[in-house]
């Protein structure tokens, strides 16, 4: 009778320690996208492609300042990421916030953030107005979600771009290759230029047409073939 009086009270205080604790001080909250900014998870969201050559109009003038940069959602819902992060570190250390969004960015799409909205990439979703990436210098682009945690990095404190150019006569956008399970945005084989080739998606024509001719760049759209011939096909719809 003992033995069973002691295993019951056992049972007892086993069973007022089983109450709820509540959240942990400080936690992140998970965010659903309709009240607010989604959390990210590394990989979900990636950059693809940095115009920091800026642009050329088709009768040549070059306007350094004419700049964006492509985000695609590579992830299994779709994402708002307003007041999101994106740091840049190299040449200049900065950090800007992304503006409002009316829309969720879906699954498989693309957005771009130009700095312009009288340049060549007066199309874009959103804008912010003191981007700036330098003219050849190293940078690298680091994309946070609203509670700062790491989604994807692009290029390199310390080395010139991994791709694009200005030569003179046109501008080249830094694109990365859309492969599946591609390559870390750190690593400068995930990078090519853009290449003005035949291909079955138009994918420039989010370019001002008076730009067309001499800004070779598919901001908002799949990237342009690699030498791997690799292409994305854009959004799940």
């Amino acid at each position: 009778m003992r033995a069973g009086l002691i295993i019951g009270l056992g049972v007892l205080a086993l069973g007022g320690c089983n109450s709820d604790p509540g959240e942990p001080p400080g936690q992140v909250g998970y965010r659903d996208g309709i009240d607010g900014p989604n959390s990210g998870e590394r990989g979900t969201l990636k950059i693809t492609e940095i115009g920091w050559a800026g642009s050329v109009r088709n009768d040549g003038t070059w306007d350094p300042d004419d700049v964006f940069f492509e985000i695609r959602n590579e992830g299994t819902r779709p994402m708002i990421i307003e007041q999101w992060y994106v740091d840049i570190q190299g040449f200049q250390t900065a950090a800007w916030r992304i503006p409002e969004q009316t829309e969720p960015l879906q699954v498989g799409d693309h957005m771009f953030i130009a700095k312009k909205r009288d340049g060549c990439f007066a199309d874009a979703d959103l804008f912010i107005e003191d981007l700036y990436f330098g003219a050849g210098d190293p940078f690298s682009l680091t994309l946070r979600d609203a509670d700062e945690r790491l989604i994807e990095p692009a290029g390199s404190r310390t080395m010139p771009p991994y791709a694009g150019i200005y030569d003179g006569e046109v501008t080249r956008s830094m694109e990365k290759v859309e492969l599946i399970f591609g390559g870390r945005g750190s690593s400068p084989s995930a990078w090519h230029h853009y290449t003005k080739a035949e291909v079955d998606v138009v994918n420039n024509d989010r370019i001002a047409p008076n730009c067309r001719e001499r800004t070779l760049a598919s901001p908002g759209r799949p990237n342009s073939p690699d030498y791997s011939g690799a292409f994305a096909a854009g959004a799940f719809n």
